[in-house]
């Protein structure tokens, strides 16, 4: 088994929950679920051990990776949160799942399972759709162990944390016709497993999804302990400490020679190689780096400027949520977010300067009036209400295969009317509609089309396995209204 260092039994949330007397716990109460996550995590181990193989560039996720993340949770929580023995357990087992089923043998049914879910066969067909549209449409037909192997590090990275939901519960059958679960006692199994697998799905979760779905503490556990389990501390507590987990430690300097990973993969092992342990100043989280970036390392070090302002963001959600509870993190933010030269202060440069040159709109309307109307389509007036019943065709066809509706049905109405304030166009339609993340993303985004966008299998599984093809394929459509305006 691979050895984490530091041990993680000398955190702070671990000794408080296992080893450090307490009023409310016996020692064998303690003792009792120790050990049964100790017995879990053996097992896990072997879980982790083939993801490497599987998503190949992918930094570490092991045992080791697992392990650390008691320290990244102990170093916002020391001083301010602590866990009863049963919540030691809950977010230990948490930990150790919330990345396991990045493998095929996280699935009982192996990879014939995996090809039943709409999340593979809308991979299948966007592979296919990607594939005509690069190839001009030649018939060149690869083998299906060459498009599993292409599309399965995909698949399952996105149903990773859904598959994490059922493994606290789920039974392997052995050669022998035999039952092998990863938590060894039923009854604890029973009563915690469900809990267990919703904390390690939420770590892809929103924060709000997680205050509405975990709110509820958990009542204690009749044979073993009279302590409740706060749901909403542990999933907080989970992704902090996955997000912090952000050093050498994922991504050792041999292991990337050997693995040579390539594209986004490289830039994460580059900037994570560099970086220190964090550690704590005040309030906030201070990562620091072992060597430099140099020139040639500037896009890693934007790279590790986003991750790090995804880490603030997370502090900051959390705490929010944890303060209703009369609970709050040791750290709410991380030093140097919101500015580039700030951060190159800890996260050091070496020949070059990071400077915030994000592309700034001052003047709306002129950008409007030179990208979005005249210049882009011409002077046909007619073009925007063209773009406007398109956008509301693919958006009928999308919810008729969605749904599986009837090919007659939907409606889209076009009229004119006058107010007060003047006379207006109206485009409406009865399709499938646009979530919150699809209005402030993809509809905003200048060039980028939602039915081309990895979103739209997260918004929709199972539409693009449908055949749905879209009428809009470059995300500019929406900008000839301006046009009207």
């Amino acid at each position: 088994m691979p050895i984490a260092h530091p041990d993680f039994r000398q955190t702070w949330l671990w000794q408080h929950a296992f080893v450090k007397q307490r009023p409310d716990a016996t020692i064998d109460e303690q003792e009792f679920f120790r050990d049964q996550f100790l017995h879990m995590r053996e097992k896990v181990a072997h879980l982790v051990a083939r993801i490497r193989a599987e998503i190949p560039g992918l930094t570490v996720h092991d045992l080791t990776h697992l392990d650390a993340l008691w320290e990244t949770a102990s170093l916002v929580a020391e001083g301010s949160i602590s866990l009863s023995p049963p919540e030691g357990f809950v977010l230990g087992a948490s930990i150790l799942l919330h990345d396991s089923a990045m493998t095929v043998a996280a699935y009982s049914g192996g990879i014939e399972e995996i090809k039943q879910t709409i999340t593979w066969k809308d991979a299948i067909a966007r592979w296919s759709q990607s594939q005509r549209e690069s190839d001009g449409g030649t018939d060149l037909q690869p083998t299906t162990e060459d498009i599993a192997k292409q599309i399965l590090p995909d698949v399952l990275r996105q149903l990773h944390a859904q598959q994490a939901a059922v493994l606290a519960e789920q039974a392997w059958i052995n050669h022998s016709g035999e039952q092998q679960h990863l938590i060894e006692d039923s009854d604890l199994r029973f009563f915690y497993g469900k809990t267990i697998g919703d904390i390690a799905h939420s770590h892809w979760w929103s924060v709000p999804k997680v205050e509405q779905d975990l709110s509820q503490d958990l009542g204690a556990f009749p044979q073993r302990t009279r302590n409740l389990v706060d749901r909403v501390k542990i999933a907080c507590l989970l992704r902090v400490a996955d997000a912090l987990h952000l050093d050498s430690l994922r991504a050792p300097r041999f292991l990337r020679t050997i693995s040579q990973p390539s594209g986004v993969s490289e830039l994460h092992w580059s900037f994570q190689e560099k970086l220190a342990r964090p550690h704590i100043e005040s309030d906030a989280v201070v990562f620091t780096t072992g060597q430099p970036f140099n020139r040639d390392d500037a896009e890693a070090w934007w790279l590790a400027y986003d991750t790090l302002s995804l880490v603030d963001a997370e502090l900051r959600n959390v705490d929010l949520l944890l303060q209703p509870r009369r609970q709050s993190l040791k750290a709410r933010r991380v030093k140097g977010v919101g500015s580039p030269e700030v951060l190159a202060k800890t996260v050091q440069t070496r020949g070059w300067r990071p400077v915030d040159a994000r592309i700034k709109v001052t003047d709306v309307p002129r950008i409007v009036t030179s990208l979005g109307g005249a210049q882009l389509y011409g002077n046909d007036p007619l073009v925007p209400l063209r773009e406007l019943i398109q956008n509301a065709t693919d958006a009928v066809q999308s919810r008729r295969r969605f749904q599986s509706r009837p090919a007659t049905w939907g409606e889209i109405k076009v009229w004119l009317t006058y107010r007060d304030d003047g006379e207006w166009l109206l485009v409406e339609d009865n399709g499938i509609g646009m979530s919150e993340l699809v209005l402030t993303g993809p509809l905003l985004d200048f060039g980028t089309s939602f039915w081309r966008s990895p979103l739209v299998m997260e918004e929709f599984p199972g539409l693009v396995a449908s055949g749905m093809q879209a009428i809009g394929r470059f995300g500019i459509g929406f900008f000839s209204v301006f046009m009207l305006g």
